[in-house]
């Protein structure tokens, strides 16, 4: 569904409602200008407003999702907990995920430290068929380096997890097709998971070559 659809319905339900604009507007502690927009199809609610807005409207989640006056009523009303489940992909524990990475890219520089303590390679150019090193920077260094871009990277994985979560656009596309809202998701997920594992993979390739 589009956001004209959804505007549509939403202002002829909260006309049957009998409610004006600023009465459901003070219902979901929103301004009265977020609802017109809304209803003329400008935008559409952010997630945490989707359960107060079908309360006050007397409809189920999956009525008000789907634009359905009746129609979905014999169907088992869909709660919020069931619908923030269709927003994980495989139930994949995302924070466990960061932590593993994390602690390998620290375990990794542990073993580096403790293997080439001095200075150490840092950059490489192919030549003759082999790898030779051009650039190097103390051991140490180049190891908390590693493990501060890992962290930071780490950090920007979970702001953006909590901020895409609730973005409108994945809310709407996970309900009206969630296999390809999922795999959008997942696929977003893994990204990030590549970048956050660079560090390690470059502290491998320091113990590797070296």
């Amino acid at each position: 569904m589009d956001a004209p659809t959804f505007g549509a319905f939403l202002a002829e339900t909260r006309r049957a409602r009998g409610l004006t604009q600023r009465d459901l507007a003070e219902r979901l502690h929103v301004t009265d200008k977020a609802v017109s927009r809304w209803e003329r199809g400008v935008g559409l609610p952010d997630i945490n407003t989707l359960e107060p807005l079908s309360d006050a409207l007397g409809l189920t989640l999956s009525q008000l999702m789907h634009a359905d006056h009746g129609g979905a009523a014999a169907q088992p009303a869909q709660t919020l907990a069931e619908f923030f489940a269709l927003m994980t992909p495989a139930q994949i524990a995302w924070a466990d995920v960061r932590r593993a990475i994390f602690w390998l890219t620290i375990g990794l520089a542990v073993w580096a430290q403790c293997t080439l303590p001095w200075q150490v390679a840092i950059h490489w150019h192919w030549a003759d068929g082999a790898w030779h090193p051009d650039g190097a920077a103390p051991g140490l260094l180049a190891y908390l380096g590693c493990i501060a871009l890992c962290a930071m990277l780490l950090w920007f994985w979970q702001g953006w997890q909590r901020n895409v979560m609730g973005a409108a656009a994945l809310v709407w596309l996970r309900t009206f097709h969630p296999r390809l809202g999922a795999a959008v998701q997942l696929a977003l997920q893994m990204f990030w998971m590549g970048w956050a594992l660079a560090p390690a993979l470059c502290v491998a390739m320091i113990l590797l070559l070296n």
